[in-house]
């Protein structure tokens, strides 16, 4: 309850007995109201982490909430485009975008791309000088767990690519590989929009599946933690394509350079599933690994002429020391939730 929008208003009510094994209390008229509800409605009462109890409708839709842009006060395209992207990230259910200057065919054309990449929006004219984006997505069926699998079967694509690309050196590989970290960067999009709107509108939690305090955190973290490892999965690729010939002439930088994309792999999988699973075993051992490769002590005791080599092992070590120090981050969430678990240590 709050009063005219403003700070929440307390309210007390009597507890009261009903028959020899029941409580109750009485609602307050205008919460009733401002909900539609009347004598008869079933009401969810469900117990949150912190022992406090929630009460609501059990097929209540959400709330949508709208914007408005305008789209003259904006210095440029790029501006408005950024506006639109924290637009959906925040949750808004619809953007309008108004504009005095250029004509709305034009600005839908500059947004279209950038609209494409946000899923469950569209672009749709509302009237001569007004643009209208639209959720069309009901994103309350997405769990964050679902999400987060998803992420990183994605991911997980890419690592594979990374060594098919290293193994037969087709070029297509790396389009393919920029269209799958398009896609897991909508995801990650995606799951920004759900957590925030969760902050906003709590009746969103049962759809996400939140299970407690840590989760949320980690539903919210982890999704910036995959878009790293994609951006760092993706600047591998573009120097194992560039230094590829020198790869291939040098069968001991390529069976090292093997090797460490295969242990890069294995880390990957185990730190995902100890997240996913809340292995407490796996997260551990993970965490008590060395960090990083072996790639600079075999530059140490390699005296290389190649300079181009140098750079390469020198960038290669560099990229998979940040890939590893993100996965002990996902690894450390799992133990994060799996202590906030009723799982005995």
């Amino acid at each position: 309850m709050r009063r005219g929008g403003g700070s929440p208003e307390r309210v007390f009510r009597r507890l009261q007995v009903v028959g020899k094994a029941s409580y109750s209390i009485s609602l307050p008229k205008r919460w009733v109201l401002s909900r539609g509800l009347k004598p008869g409605d079933l009401i969810e009462v469900s117990e949150a982490p912190d022992g406090s109890l929630r009460l609501s409708p059990p097929e209540a839709r959400l709330r949508r909430s709208s914007c408005r842009i305008n789209a003259d006060l904006c210095r440029g395209g790029d501006q408005l485009g950024r506006l639109l992207v924290a637009g959906y990230r925040v949750g808004y259910d619809s953007v309008s975008i108004t504009t005095s200057r250029a004509p709305v065919s034009e600005m839908a054309g500059a947004l279209e791309k950038i609209v494409s990449g946000l899923p469950g929006f569209e672009l749709s004219y509302e009237k001569p000088s007004e643009l209208a984006v639209r959720n069309v997505l009901d994103y309350s069926r997405f769990s964050a767990d679902d999400l987060v699998k998803r992420c990183y079967l994605i991911a997980s694509e890419i690592l594979n690519n990374l060594t098919h690309l290293l193994e037969r050196g087709r070029y297509d590989i790396i389009r393919y590989v920029e269209t799958l970290r398009d896609r897991l960067n909508e995801l990650c999009q995606l799951h920004t929009r759900l957590m925030v709107a969760y902050l906003r509108r709590r009746e969103l939690g049962r759809y996400l599946k939140l299970r407690s305090p840590a989760h949320v955190y980690s539903s919210i973290a982890i999704p910036i933690l995959i878009k790293g490892l994609a951006d760092g999965l993706l600047s591998l690729v573009e120097i194992v394509a560039r230094f590829r010939r020198k790869i291939w002439a040098s069968p001991r930088t390529y069976g090292l350079v093997r090797i460490t994309l295969e242990s890069l792999s294995d880390h990957f999988d185990r730190a995902f599933n100890a997240y996913l699973s809340l292995d407490f075993d796996q997260a551990n051992r993970i965490l008590r690994e060395r960090a990083g490769s072996d790639l600079a002590e075999e530059l140490a005791r390699t005296d290389l002429k190649d300079k181009a080599l140098v750079e390469f092992l020198s960038r290669l070590d560099a990229l998979c020391r940040h890939i590893h120090s993100i996965l002990r981050e996902i690894s450390q969430l799992a133990l994060d939730l799996f202590m906030e678990s009723d799982s005995p240590v």
